[in-house]
């Protein structure tokens, strides 16, 4: 039986995305009895040519891949890479055997592509309507045109046979919005590789912290706070930085690691020259997954600055590590973040408010227990069993 992933993902590069990182653990916990394939995107079409199958693994699972653009997932154009993956997939999708096959979208537009192919569709969504495309302030595309949004979505939604979303309000409101959907869509939590994501022995710990500090020159035996995420407007890096700046008067010697790259990158790193934070504030680039977890281990707090958010993958994935997190209030943290052991949730969102509630969480001692047991229920094993019970039901009839 396949399963079939329509996504402009590269499963050979390392890059900053929630959703790449869930569709490589989608991947890596299938079922043997479902072959998994996708057509996604290259940016090296000399080693992976565009129109060819080809053989990969992710995390030991193989994947069957076939690019069909030429493009890298971080870098953002005028056009964004959804829609030209969309027109491109068009286009091409008479050359696959789609029919009879599961198709498992992350993107509203992909599934337009391929409206007139019978399948079973299976639709995950990561966002809630009135934060990215009706909030004027979103960097969203579709925010520009939200009736094109809507006028797509009436016609796309209501033909999936499940949708899923990591917003529980999400789900109430296209259940409301399309009764077709009763009984076809459920919330779906964002879910954490445990096989990467997991505490490191107690008895290594100090000297794997020496190693990752070292690395980029920092002081091991100050804090060290730790932000992996895309440099761009949803994540709001530029409110992190201006929070850094305020904890110098609470917690001076406080370290913060930035991972991730996008279009914001050179405004925070102007920023940090500019009020000369080189020796708090540092740029580890674009980190492997085995990075990210390496660096969540060594971290005394992570950081989470975001606008808006569905259930950030990165925030599940700290606290697998046994890593407290300080977040914004933003999708559904609350239901993950409940004690302060497991970190602190900022009501208001000021560089004020960040810094005070990094400097509580750094006065405190780390329960690493709680914060496992806060992340605990969100592995892919866990998580995802309806996903693959949908698929194999399917394929069983």
């Amino acid at each position: 039986m396949r399963a079939i992933l329509l996504h402009p993902h590269d499963p050979e590069v390392a890059y900053a995305s929630g959703v790449g990182t869930m569709i490589n653990a989608f991947v890596a916990h299938a079922p043997p009895e479902i072959q998994m394939d996708l057509l996604g995107i290259t940016g090296d079409p000399q080693k992976n040519p565009l129109g060819t199958w080809q053989d990969t693994e992710v995390a030991g699972k193989a994947l069957r891949w076939n690019p069909i653009v030429v493009d890298h997932p971080s870098i953002r154009s005028r056009v964004p890479l959804s829609f030209r993956y969309t027109w491109r997939l068009n286009r091409v999708r008479r050359q696959f055997d789609l029919e009879g096959a599961s198709l498992l979208f992350h993107r509203l537009e992909t599934a337009w592509a391929v409206r007139a192919i019978e399948a079973h569709k299976l639709m995950f969504l990561h966002y809630h309507v009135q934060d990215q495309i009706l909030n004027k302030k979103s960097e969203v595309t579709w925010g520009r045109f939200p009736w094109l949004y809507f006028a797509l979505e009436k016609r796309i939604l209501p033909r999936m046979d499940h949708l899923w979303s990591e917003r529980s309000d999400g789900i109430t409101w296209w259940k409301e919005r399309y009764p077709a959907l009763q009984g076809r869509a459920d919330w779906l939590p964002t879910w954490a590789d445990d096989t990467t994501y997991r505490p490191y022995p107690e008895a290594s710990r100090e000297s794997h912290r020496r190693d990752m500090c070292a690395s980029l020159g920092l002081d091991a035996k100050l804090p060290v706070a730790f932000f992996a995420a895309r440099f761009e407007g949803q994540k709001d890096p530029m409110l992190l930085m201006r929070s850094w700046q305020q904890l110098m008067s609470l917690q001076p010697g406080a370290q913060l690691v930035l991972a991730g790259a996008g279009s914001v990158e050179a405004d925070m790193r102007t920023f940090v020259k500019t009020h000369h934070l080189e020796q708090q504030i540092h740029f580890a680039g674009t980190l492997q997954q085995e990075q990210v977890a390496a660096w969540q281990n060594a971290a005394d707090v992570f950081v989470l600055s975001s606008a808006f958010e569905g259930m950030a993958l990165s925030m599940i994935e700290a606290l697998a590590c046994g890593t407290p997190v300080v977040t914004t209030r933003v999708g559904e943290a609350p239901r993950v973040i409940t004690k302060a052991s497991h970190g602190r949730i900022v009501e208001e969102r000021t560089p004020a408010a960040i810094a005070q509630a990094v400097h509580e969480v750094l006065q405190e001692p780390r329960d690493r227990t709680a914060c496992m047991q806060a992340a605990e229920p969100y592995t892919p094993a866990k998580v995802l069993a309806p996903v693959y019970e949908s698929i194999l039901r399917q394929h069983s009839s």
